[in-house]
């Protein structure tokens, strides 16, 4: 066991590099050629304090590493490594301001705290590692085994890093945090809030069934109010109208069969002797699993597609069926064990997609593509490139400044850093690639951001202002409906008179999400002060005008909430802590002078420059 251990000290390594990435509290391939190189620059300060180049790219190459570990041979678009850039500047930025306040409040690790921790407190990661499991739980024998059986200094110094940086940062956040109180009486009127409920009946005004559109005409001059009057709502980003044209990857009918044959050949392989577990670790596209000899975590029915269902509660147990075809791609499955619901499985994952000729196909037709189509400057480049290429033409939907350009079900990455990074009308885009399909796009027209012109706006205007007419409308309905039923009138008759519906709404609870009355409004609260068969006032909501009563009422459990109070103040004041640890380093970031100096010193350089 140790043996094994030690074999896999790299990849423990791994993890425990690639988990650090994400562990801060406060959660936050760039292009390095074609940019400066600003060796000596600083890309910012916080407080005064340098942030340098080397120490940015330092830690965007450790985001970046761990990115890809994350995604193994999943290339990183540019709209990636934007983030990624984004996030080592953070990264930077926080471990400053930790730092000082470090510095501030007198916090140091000691040598022996570092042992004490590694000792008792391994990484979340370590503990789910199977390699430090008994039974499915970590197992604090098998890592302090592990510990003393002579690790390279390589791990034990990558593992006192870890804690050097994380320690410091735990005793501040309990500092942070100590004060951090729940009361029971909080307690029960948070589950109170969760667990009595109310049914009530409502008579409900909506304006647009109240109401109709030929009652309330729209005018020029209401159209035109409106839009001067409210300007600033009707801003909005930079717009790109863009045409594409692209080659599908989706794999044919002939790759699906192709790796039906594939998976066949494999179970051959297997039924005449072959190792399951190391065809897995060959062969399989699920690294993951991959690892374990295609072992997956015991899974629920209900997680499982339809024809790997079948396949994992019917196939013998300990015998590799039939290839099965599942959205993930061909698989073959070796059932360890199984109950009525869940079963443990073991499985050779083939994804499909083409190969062959098929592929040598597609890449020839992506660098014609990109020969005739890509990173042109006129217009007509993309419709010329489409008909050598027997491709069509496509317009996509308006591309808004700030959101993915989306084709389908597919998120399309990069356009927007291109069409609204200095990109010309007429223009055509790089080969931009997808699980998809190859794409290039044209940039037919750029909206710039602002108020757009009454014209370009005119229907949403119109039906703002009719909305707002339908709804003045409807509070007259609904206070007629108030003199009613203040004569003594019942909700039913009332609505019978004026033709409005009586529903029954519920039943829900405080926290609930409740038609017509809103999640957590007035309307909600008033539900839960009324009595059974006292009746409201007149309420408004985004749905209208109502009047409730309540017909039933549900109190919350208080032998119920003293058998699960102890797990609720774990996980509220787990809650709690994290949220006021959040809101500590916000102010920090918020109180600190931090100048961001990168899109200067990064901006892209030009050829001779």
């Amino acid at each position: 066991m140790l043996q094994s251990m030690r074999e896999n000290t790299k990849w423990i390594m791994l993890i425990l590099a690639v988990a650090f990435i994400g562990w801060l509290v406060f959660d936050v391939g760039m292009g390095i050629t074609g940019r400066q190189s600003p060796n000596t620059q600083d890309l910012g300060s916080v407080d005064g304090s340098a942030i340098t180049y080397r120490q940015w790219l330092a830690a965007y190459e450790q985001v970046s590493q761990a990115a890809r570990a994350n995604n193994p041979g999943q290339a990183l678009t540019q709209d990636d490594q934007k983030a990624l850039e984004n996030q080592a500047f953070e990264q930077l930025v926080q471990d400053r301001l930790l730092q000082r306040e470090y510095a501030r409040r007198g916090i140091v690790v000691t040598a022996q705290e570092i042992r004490d921790a590694a000792r008792t407190m391994p990484p979340p990661e370590i503990m789910q590692a199977k390699d430090f499991q008994t039974n499915g739980q970590f197992d604090p024998n098998k890592w302090e085994r592990f510990l003393a059986s002579g690790m390279e200094p390589q791990f034990l110094l990558a593992l006192e890093e870890r804690y050097r940086a994380e320690l410091p940062q735990l005793m501040l956040m309990e500092d942070v945090t100590s004060d951090v109180f729940v009361s029971d009486a909080q307690l029960w009127q948070m589950y109170r809030d969760q667990h009595d409920s109310v049914t009530v009946r409502a008579l409900v005004v909506d304006p647009n069934l109240a109401v109709s559109n030929l009652s309330v005409p729209v005018t020029e001059q209401d159209i035109e109010a409106y839009y001067r009057a409210h300007r600033d709502s009707l801003k909005q980003p930079a717009i790109a109208y863009l045409s594409f044209t692209g080659i599908s990857k989706l794999p044919r009918p002939a790759d699906s069969i192709a790796t039906v044959r594939r998976a066949e050949a494999l179970r051959d392989s297997v039924l005449k002797g072959a190792d399951f577990a190391q065809l897995a670790k060959n062969e399989s596209a699920d690294s993951a699993s991959a690892v374990n000899g295609g072992l997956l975590d015991v899974l629920p029915r209900s997680r499982m597609s339809p024809s790997f269902a079948e396949a994992a509660f019917h196939q013998p147990l300990g015998r590799v069926g039939e290839p099965v075809v599942t959205p993930e791609g061909v698989q073959l499955l070796e059932v360890v064990r199984r109950t009525a619901d869940s079963a443990l499985v073991r499985r050779i994952l083939l994804p499909i997609e083409r190969s062959g000729f098929a592929l040598d196909t597609l890449e020839s037709e992506a660098d014609s593509l990109d020969q005739l189509a890509a990173d042109q400057t006129h217009p007509s480049a993309l419709d010329s490139a489409a008909r050598v290429l027997h491709l069509g033409i496509g317009h996509a939907d308006p591309l808004y400044q700030g959101q993915p350009m989306v084709l389908g079900r597919y998120t399309v990455p990069d356009v927007g850093l291109w069409a609204f990074g200095g990109a010309k009308p007429g223009s055509t885009s790089d080969v931009i690639e997808t699980k998809a399909a190859f794409y290039v796009f044209r940039l037919d027209s750029l909206t710039p951001a602002g108020v757009p012109p009454l014209s370009a706006v005119k229907s949403v205007v119109r039906g703002e202002v009719l909305q707002q007419k339908k709804r003045a409308a409807a509070e007259a309905i609904a206070e007629e409906a108030l003199r009613q039923l203040r004569q003594g009138r019942s909700l039913d008759q009332v609505g019978q008179a004026m033709h409005l519906p009586v529903q029954t709404i519920g039943p829900f609870a405080r926290t609930s999400q409740v038609p017509v009355l809103g999640a957590a409004t007035e309307a909600v609260g008033v539900a839960f002060r009324l009595r059974v068969g006292e009746r409201s006032g007149l309420l408004a909501s985004r749905a209208g005008y109502f009047f409730i009563e309540p017909t039933r009422r549900v109190l919350a459990d208080s032998a119920a909430w003293l058998k699960q109070v102890d797990s609720q103040r774990v996980a509220v004041l787990r809650g709690a802590r994290q949220a006021r640890a959040q809101d500590f380093m916000a102010s920090l970031r918020t109180e600190a002078k931090v100048v961001d100096n990168r899109a200067e010193v990064l901006k892209p350089t030009t050829a001779g420059q």
